[in-house]
């Protein structure tokens, strides 16, 4: 992808201030912390993501693209229920982040902000040092 990277090679990924755990009637009675783990999940691999599609060509990140959807397509249940596809299934939502992180604004899902430029409203900016996806120096990694 060739884009203005002023975030670095990781990008920005971000636990969203402004997110609201959903309460556990609108997880449908669900108390297995499933928002909680994806949360941590996405924040520790999208930028690994993020990195690996940074000189990837338009053809390479539109077959990651196709994969991820039809992975999650066909089992995102086991994504959060588990069952045999659900390493393949986390996979393919990171893929689907990182790729989505290189978008005018990036991506809000979870509960966590994926990008690659400064924009308006990023929720990177309004992080500061000692947060969970903030290196020592103040800034997002």
């Amino acid at each position: 992808m060739t884009m203005r990277k002023e975030y670095g090679p990781f990008g920005c990924v971000v636990l969203d201030p402004d997110w609201a755990q959903p309460s556990r009637a609108q997880r449908g009675g669900r108390d297995d912390r499933f928002d909680e783990r994806v949360r941590l999940y996405l924040v520790g691999v999208a930028p690994l993501v993020i990195a690996e599609l940074r000189n990837a060509g338009p053809g390479e990140v539109e077959r990651l693209r196709v994969e991820a959807a039809n992975e999650l397509g066909s089992h995102g249940d086991d994504l959060q229920y588990g069952g045999r596809h659900q390493a393949s299934s986390r996979t393919a939502l990171a893929t689907g982040f990182g790729i989505l992180a290189y978008a005018d604004g990036g991506v809000t899902a979870f509960g966590v902000h994926a990008c690659t430029t400064p924009h308006e409203g990023c929720p990177g900016a309004r992080h500061s040092a000692g947060s969970p996806a903030v290196g020592g120096d103040g800034r997002p990694i």
